[in-house]
């Protein structure tokens, strides 16, 4: 996240028994599941298998802390990338890249690997939280007495 403040609008979370992905082929099909990008990295992987039940926890959690939406999205738009430190991170394409940007919407996504499993949590932030406390009854107050105002018929109080 850049640092501002924003409101949290969805949590995620999936564990992955790394194992259960062995004879589950389908997940190696190009453009299905995962993206030719994403199946090159778990192939260049230490531990390919791990790093595929990572991506498959991560989108899992994804899915799972989305608000809903008007419109289907695939698994392949959200790949799963990593920046030059190896922090994992989302590429959203397609409908999911619209809704996230119709409604101002961020991800961010852990991921850990421990014993068989791996672990995965997303958090989908939106813009800033309303004002609360003082300053927020304050400006509820000031818009509440401006809409007076501007509906008076004669115009503005003299």
């Amino acid at each position: 996240m850049d640092g501002s403040r924003r409101e949290l609008t969805g949590l995620g979370h999936d564990l992955q028994l790394i194992s259960e992905l062995e004879v589950a082929s389908a997940l190696r099909e190009p453009d299905v599941f995962f993206t030719t990008g994403e199946l090159a990295h778990f192939a260049g992987a230490v531990v390919p298998l791990q790093s595929l039940a990572g991506a498959f926890a991560a989108k899992e959690a994804l899915f799972k802390a989305l608000p809903p939406a008007d419109r289907t999205w695939f698994w392949t738009d959200a790949e799963l990338v990593h920046d030059r430190r190896g922090a994992p991170g989302f590429a959203v394409h397609g409908a999911l890249a619209a809704h996230l940007a119709r409604h101002g919407l961020r991800v961010s996504v852990s991921i850990s690997h421990s014993g068989g499993f791996v672990s995965a949590v997303v958090l989908v932030t939106g813009g800033a939280p309303a004002a609360t406390g003082f300053l927020g009854t304050i400006d509820r107050a000031v818009r509440h007495v401006l809409r007076r105002i501007t509906a008076h018929p004669a115009g503005p109080p003299q």
